[in-house]
């Protein structure tokens, strides 16, 4: 037992969690939806991946500048992660359901 399991959770933080659940299992249940129509294939394919590759152009170039900017990168890795889930969608209903896994762990 570590020491997360170990933690007494308040009613406050149980309303907390139970408003993240209700949150979560809606935007789970719009991108299912969303994932499934044509407009989001044609939205994917010329907004997010096309974001993603310059996203990825400009990270290799600020990569071998002669001066690398940290800032600049970390802006563009945060950036590339946004870009991503959104080209990823299955991924990222997948990062959700664990989220949504692990309140169901605290709240029981």
């Amino acid at each position: 037992m570590d020491e997360l399991d170990k933690i007494v959770i308040t009613d406050e933080v149980k309303v907390l969690l139970r408003e993240e659940q209700t949150r979560l299992l809606k935007i789970i249940d719009a991108l299912s939806k969303l994932d499934k129509s044509k407009e989001w294939d044609t939205l994917k394919e010329t907004v997010f991946t096309k974001s993603l590759t310059a996203i990825e152009r400009q990270m290799l170039n600020e990569c071998v500048a002669k001066e690398v900017d940290i800032n600049k990168i970390y802006r563009l890795q945060g950036e590339w992660a946004w870009a991503k889930q959104f080209t990823e969608t299955d991924r990222f209903v997948e990062n959700l359901k664990k989220q949504l896994e692990e309140i169901k762990k605290k709240l029981t």
